[in-house]
């Protein structure tokens, strides 16, 4: 695992280095920098495959091409044997060297041949080419800026561009104009040295963030940089480029099988996938939550001979007794006599938080993100690599708004005189626990009310456009009226038109939440420690399978996940197949309301809000007054305001 960067269309390597240096804690091992006439690639490395070996920036054998590589490709040796029957010698055992010879050989198509997360970048100095690609479910992040006056407007600005389209501001197809620079890298900070690169604050993107709590791509904060989004690939040549869509999941729901069938059908590619990314010269472990998804990997990988594993898990003190789950974790790992370790968990809010955002560069309002950084520095201590349990949810429909989804077609039907009723007797007061059933019930039937792709999207956000435009200061709500905003889920969930709404809920996480919420922050928080994350429930073959599954094998009335709780009906305590789901969670309502006014004072303050011209004085007291006389639990979108206003301290002032 390593951090990238790299430039084409200039060289300079005193730049380069810099940028490069940024990203010292993705890669400690070691660090490497290969310039040539209008390019440059950097890298910073942490040894997992071939200690020894697979130094990059790395040529390719017959001198044409350079790679600067992050990631692991869990299929390397496959391929590595197809390539050497194709008269490919190899020097290395590393995976960087195989991901280089199969461009060699079987050029940007050598992407569907791939396993595994993966972000690089390839110059093929015979073509004047810059090849980047970002891995399918997008594990590995990957940010560029166009320079010398290039923006990028419009279309990519809205969403993701569609396949074969090209940004605003480049030259249209055959023409190859001059000039245009391009920098990468793997975190905004190692673009951010570049002159040129502007830092303003995006208004669209802030825009999605107060909804959704992350910068969805092509988007950053900040307006001159941009990520490539997952399943993408982009090409640079002669200073125009190119980015287009190289993989999609839509759902394609087979009938006709069983649950029993199903399961028979996914075994053997869920057990493929964890144990394909078992491979490693370093110490391996993995987290363990005490549900089925971690502890399905904790049970393949001890079946196999693995064992025994060391787990890893985070708990709290009395404060967070709701959202704690290391009993469970124990009772898995005892059944499994795993070598399990626990942190305790203390938190005062502010404790780490510019830390925290500098690992991400830009505003991520999701708490977890301190859970996973501070379990992180925990399990480095022990272990280089840790397995993770990320993706169970959207692929086999572990989220309770996927039961919503199918209760929803039911529930629309009533009388509306009957949902005034429900709603009528789940309005009052809220408790800052894991499990709000008021505020569910309260989310659910006000859903109701609005279109399928709206009402989802109100289930996964924070703040509809109505409620943000109440937050945010006049003249920015002005602004953002004349600017093109669009809702990433809204649009995800009404690709797949002709699915069902749980398989269309789950193509939209596929495309926003899990890539963008739950990837980010554990990818970040991991590398921040130094400590290489896989997620084998994101294998793209299991994605694709998953899709195909029909939704009540995958939420059932009363269970969730039932075609994986059959798979795994004898191989887990009967308490881990029993348990309702809590999720990766912190208390932080309960934390916001402890500090509330210390917080208030330093980060939320009326006349520190009007300075900034960002969010509505008014508004934002009146959430503060809500959540301190516990009529709402605030304390998320709380949050979220005081991660912004700490960004904004470290990159706008």
């Amino acid at each position: 695992m390593c951090g990238i960067t790299g430039m084409v269309g200039q060289a300079d390597r005193s730049l380069l280095a810099t940028m490069t240096a940024t990203l010292r804690h993705r890669g400690p091992d070691a660090d490497g920098l290969q310039l040539g006439e209008g390019w440059g690639l950097g890298h910073r490395r942490l040894s997992i495959i071939d200690l020894e070996g697979g130094v990059q920036p790395m040529q390719s054998a017959d001198g044409s091409c350079w790679v600067t590589f992050n990631g692991e490709i869990y299929n390397f040796r496959e391929l590595r044997a197809q390539l050497e029957r194709l008269g490919h010698v190899f020097t290395t055992r590393s995976d960087t060297e195989v991901l280089l010879a199969a461009y060699c050989e079987w050029g940007d198509a050598m992407v569907d041949r791939l396993l595994g997360m993966f972000a690089f970048g390839i110059w093929d100095d015979a073509r004047k080419r810059l090849l980047l690609v970002r891995d399918r479910v997008g594990v590995k992040p990957l940010y560029y800026a166009l320079l010398e006056g290039t923006a990028l407007e419009g279309s990519m600005l809205s969403g993701t561009a569609p396949e074969g389209s090209k940004p605003s501001g480049t030259a249209p197809e055959g023409s190859k104009p001059s000039g245009t620079a391009l920098v990468f890298g793997s975190e905004p900070k190692a673009l951010l040295p570049v002159p040129g690169v502007s830092r303003e604050l995006d208004p669209l993107a802030l825009d999605a963030y107060l909804d959704l709590y992350y910068v969805p791509p092509p988007l950053s904060m900040f307006r001159g940089i941009h990520q490539l989004p997952p399943g993408h690939l982009l090409v640079w040549q002669a200073g125009a480029i190119e980015i287009r869509r190289y993989w999609d999941a839509e759902p394609a729901v087979i009938e006709g099988r069983s649950l029993e069938e199903w399961a028979e059908v996914v075994a053997p590619v869920l057990e493929d996938a964890i144990l394909s990314r078992t491979v490693a010269d370093v110490p391996l472990g993995a987290f363990l939550s005490g549900g089925i998804d971690s502890s399905t990997i904790v049970a393949v990988l001890s079946e196999h001979g693995h064992g025994p594993v060391k787990t890893f898990c985070v708990g709290y003190g009395a404060e967070g007794r709701s959202y704690d789950e290391r009993s469970e974790a124990r009772a898995v790992a005892r059944f499994f006599g795993t070598h399990h370790h626990e942190l305790e968990l203390t938190v005062d809010v502010l404790s780490g938080l510019e830390a925290m955002v500098q690992g991400f560069d830009e505003p991520f309002g999701s708490p977890t993100a301190m859970l996973s950084s501070a379990l992180s520095r925990f399990v480095r201590e022990h272990v280089t690599v840790a397995l993770a349990g990320d993706g169970g949810d959207e692929l086999f429909g572990g989220y309770p708004r996927y039961r919503g989804l199918r209760l929803s077609e039911l529930a629309g039907r009533l009388p509306p005189s009957l949902l005034e009723l429900a709603g009528r007797a789940v309005r009052g007061r809220e408790q800052a626990t894991a499990r709000s059933y008021r505020r569910w019930a309260r989310q659910f039937l006000s859903g109701l009310r609005l279109p399928d792709a709206e009402r989802y999207a109100s289930w996964v956000g924070y703040a509809r456009v109505s409620e943000r435009d109440r937050l945010l200061a006049p003249a920015l709500r002005d602004r953002l009226r004349t600017l093109p905003r669009v809702d990433p889920v809204v649009k995800a969930f009404d690709r797949p038109a002709r699915a069902g709404l749980v398989e269309r809920g789950a193509y939209a996480d596929l495309h926003g939440f899990l890539p963008e919420n739950v990837l980010r922050g554990s990818d970040r928080m991991s590398m921040a420690h130094g400590l290489e994350l896989r997620v084998p429930l994101c294998d793209h073959r299991l994605v694709e399978l998953a899709m195909q599954i029909p939704a009540r094998h995958r939420v059932g009335w009363l269970a969730s996940k039932r075609v994986l709780r059959k798979i795994m009906g004898e191989r887990l305590p009967r308490s881990v197949l029993r348990r309702r789901k809590l999720g990766f969670n912190a208390p932080v309502g309960v934390w916001m309301r402890r500090d509330l006014d210390r917080l208030v004072q330093r980060w939320l303050a009326p006349e520190l809000l009007e300075r900034r011209g960002l969010l509505a004085a008014d508004e934002v007291g009146r959430l503060v007054e809500e959540h301190r006389g516990g009529q709402r639990d605030h304390g998320l979108r709380l949050w979220s305001f005081i991660v912004l206003e700490q960004w904004l301290r470290l990159y706008a002032d």
